[in-house]
């Protein structure tokens, strides 16, 4: 009687030791959930401050400005989409015409969806 009791606990024992790793496991889940969150929103802030940096940059005529971080950006991420755009832009304005195109047909080839304002640029460098 006494070895079916130890066996009954035995048996307890291990049901609440996997209920214990679950609720562990999805606590550890939830917990990589907000971290994502919380890292996403700060890439986005991140992302929303250097938009509206070039873009008053870009507003006050600071070209080379401009160009000089974007490529800093380009260097740490190769493939910034805002960073091309914004340094085609900035080659465009100092009428850079082949860098400006170069860096346009990256921004279409990294974001398709982008291509009719590449283009309208590309169609104003063509006309120079």
């Amino acid at each position: 009687m006494e070895a079916d009791i130890l066996q009954e606990l035995e048996t307890i024992r291990v049901y609440v030791f996997i209920i214990m790793c679950a609720i562990t496991l999805w606590a550890l889940v939830r917990i990589l959930e907000s971290l994502q969150r919380i890292f996403t929103d700060f890439k986005k802030a991140f992302d929303a401050s250097f938009e509206n940096r070039m873009n008053k940059l870009l507003e006050s005529g600071q070209y080379e400005e401009v160009i000089n971080e974007s490529k800093i950006k380009l260097e740490k991420y190769s493939n910034h989409l805002n960073a091309v755009w914004f340094i085609a832009r900035a080659y465009f304005y100092t009428e850079n015409n082949e860098l400006a195109k170069e860096y346009f047909k990256k921004v279409v080839y990294l974001e398709p969806s982008w291509e009719e304002s590449a283009k309208a640029y590309i169609l104003k460098l063509n006309e120079r």
